[in-house]
This record gives C-alpha cells, structure tokens and sequence, in this order.
C-alpha cells in the first residue's frame, strides 16, 4: 500500500471515529424525552467522568446498574453539587437505550437522602440549567 492511500485511509476512519463518538455523546445528552421519565432509587456506585461531556456516574438499583448522565462537571462545581460513593440517591430523568448498549438516565432531578437536598439539573421545559449560563471556565 503506497503512502499516500494509507494516510488516505487513517483520515477516513479518524473522521468516522470522531463523527461517530459525537453523534453517541449527543444522544446520551440531548436525548431527553418527558414520555420515558422513570425514577429510581439505588446507591451511588461509581463518580466518575467520561472524557468529555457530562459526568455520568453509576448507580445501583436492585440488581441493575444505571448510567446517570447529570451536568459538565463546570456547573456541578459552580453549584456545589458533590455525588458521593456509597450515597443514597433518588433519580428522575429520561430512560434512553444508547448505541453502545448500555441504558442511561438523563437526569432531571436528583435527591441526596443523606442530606435531604434536591438537586435541579433541567427546567420545566426539560432544558439544562447550565447552557446559557457559562462556559467551562465557569464565566457568566
């Protein structure tokens, strides 16, 4: 293969993989629909962050574990919002299957029973409270 059909090759499949991953991560953010609402109740099993976006944590409910996508981790931080490990949560938000096979729940609304604090992620129109209101550097 000369080099030119290689270098060809690797742009194709780089812009494919990077359309691809863009297309998933848009699904599983804006994904929100008011007809799957569902809530559950589980403990926080995992914080943790994909490498871009919103932080999506695990929680377990039962014997299932549930990906929560919540907020860019700027707002969470702007917000003094802290999802810990171990912790009881409640969980309203949109169920969505993704491409990647895995079920996530757009969250609306999560409730801390340790603290009793409720923590609003979307507006009544289902809209995040973050956009509009800052940037990553958290300017508003």
């Amino acid at each position: 293969m000369n080099a030119n059909l290689k270098k060809t090759s690797f742009a194709i499949v780089f812009l494919v993989l990077l359309f691809t991953n863009s297309y998933a991560d848009n699904e599983v953010t804006e994904g929100y629909d008011e007809n799957t609402e569902i809530t559950i109740r589980g403990k926080l099993k995992e914080a943790g962050r994909e490498m871009r976006g919103p932080v999506i944590v695990l929680l377990q409910s039962g014997s299932r574990d549930y990906r929560v996508v919540t907020a860019p981790p700027w707002y969470l931080a702007q917000e003094g919002i802290e999802l810990k490990t171990g912790t009881s949560y409640e969980v309203k938000g949109s169920k969505i299957f993704a491409r990647d096979g895995n079920i996530y729940i757009v969250a609306s609304r999560i409730k801390d029973f340790s603290t009793g604090k409720i923590i609003q992620l979307r507006d009544s129109s289902c809209k995040p409270l973050w956009r509009g209101r800052g940037t990553r550097k958290g300017m508003n």
